[in-house]
């Protein structure tokens, strides 16, 4: 029978890693329709961080990284700020803008939806793909 414990260090690297935020439900307010002005609704938000090649090496040998909570803490802070964001598309540019500052991130897709819209769909909302230039 093969040995099937190999320690970190036998292991390759193939390609980019991709670290999560799923369903991340944040109260926020958002809107452009009069209804929706000065209210909190529910705003959910799934991440996908792709880091540069090479990211484990790095992380190993300098020890910084790509935080998931630094991402959820800015999203938190940002609704918790009380500001109106009129679009969806405006949360998503933010967090891509927000993500895409660490320089081990090289490209991010970020989802949000608006669960409470249509009792008929889970959600609505958009994803967008960014990449560092």
């Amino acid at each position: 029978m093969p040995d099937t414990q190999q320690s970190s260090s036998s292991l390759i690297e193939d390609g980019q890693d991709t670290i999560l935020i799923d369903n991340l439900l944040i109260p926020a307010q958002i809107g452009i329709l009069e209804s929706e002005q000065g209210r909190d609704q529910a705003v959910r938000f799934d991440i996908e961080i792709q880091t540069v090649s090479g990211y484990r090496k790095l992380v190993t040998e300098a020890g910084t990284f790509v935080s998931y909570a630094d991402a959820v803490e800015f999203i938190q802070n940002k609704a918790a700020s009380g500001g109106h964001v009129d679009l969806v598309e405006d949360w998503a540019e933010a967090v891509a803008e927000f993500v895409l500052s660490n320089p081990l991130a090289d490209k991010v897709t970020v989802k949000v939806t608006k669960p409470d819209i249509f009792e008929d769909a889970s959600g609505v909302g958009i994803r967008i793909t960014r990449r560092r230039a």
